[in-house]
């Protein structure tokens, strides 16, 4: 049997696997019950309030995480601050998708117009590059991260790729571009973008500080929170001292 350890936060979370770019991923949250040199028992939190913005997990009974996966989570109080800049991002990040959808994805453009008999290339003289609404991100994208953006002026366009000036090659994929048919639909996206990542700003500070458990457990940073006498390592599972036998005269 593994040696129990005493978890190092009161609580941990961890975020499902991200699909989309403009939609933050579902949150659990558990109550550390114990730990193993690899892993945590955790009692789940199914009562946590909702907040409209973010989506919780609300599955009830035990499970055992791994580690490296789980986020940590010192108090309800700090829980609270930590939804709060979620919540903020994502309404930020549903701003910056209401503009995207204002925009033709370039490839989809190109097509309709095609099917009526226009083959104009380019389409438009000036394209932005940020990810389209409908494209699934796989599991490499970070749970908290958010698209970029970049404008480029277009040289001209083949099936599945587009030559932006400058880039010297046509590697550049048409279907993560966007037209750009006036200034003032650059404007609405690189003011909605700014603010996305304005809001995302506070959320990468209050991850960095939180931490992953693993990394955590490495540098301390919770040791103050440990109770008088336990160690991160052992705590109150640690064997009990025996008494050495006094040897015969």
């Amino acid at each position: 049997m593994a040696l129990r350890e005493t978890p190092i936060t009161a609580f941990v979370f961890w975020p499902s696997e991200r699909e989309q770019p403009y939609t933050l991923p579902k949150l659990t949250r558990g109550t550390c019950l114990y730990g193993t040199p690899t892993t945590i028992r955790v009692r789940l939190d199914h009562k946590l309030a909702d907040r409209p913005q973010l989506t919780l997990d609300h599955t009830a009974g035990e499970q055992t995480q791994r580690k490296e996966g789980l986020y940590c989570m010192p108090s309800e109080e700090v829980w609270e601050e930590c939804l709060t800049e979620l919540a903020a991002y994502q309404d930020a990040l549903n701003a910056l998708k209401d503009v995207v959808a204002t925009l033709k994805v370039y490839s989809k453009h190109r097509d309709a117009q095609e099917r009526i008999g226009v083959m104009t290339n380019p389409l438009c003289r000036s394209a932005i590059r940020i990810w389209p609404i409908g494209k699934t991100i796989h599991s490499h994208w970070e749970p908290w991260a958010m698209t970029t953006i970049l404008r480029g002026r277009v040289e001209h366009h083949s099936m599945h790729n587009i030559k932006i000036e400058g880039s010297g090659s046509m590697s550049n994929s048409i279907y993560d571009w966007h037209c750009c048919l006036s200034e003032a639909e650059w404007t609405a996206t690189e003011a909605a973008h700014k603010a996305a990542k304005a809001a995302m700003g506070p959320v990468a500070k209050r991850i960095g500080e939180l931490g992953k458990y693993s990394e955590a457990l490495k540098d301390h940073r919770y040791r103050d929170v440990q109770k008088p006498g336990l160690t991160p390592e052992v705590g109150m599972f640690k064997p009990k001292k025996t008494r050495a036998k006094k040897q015969a005269a």
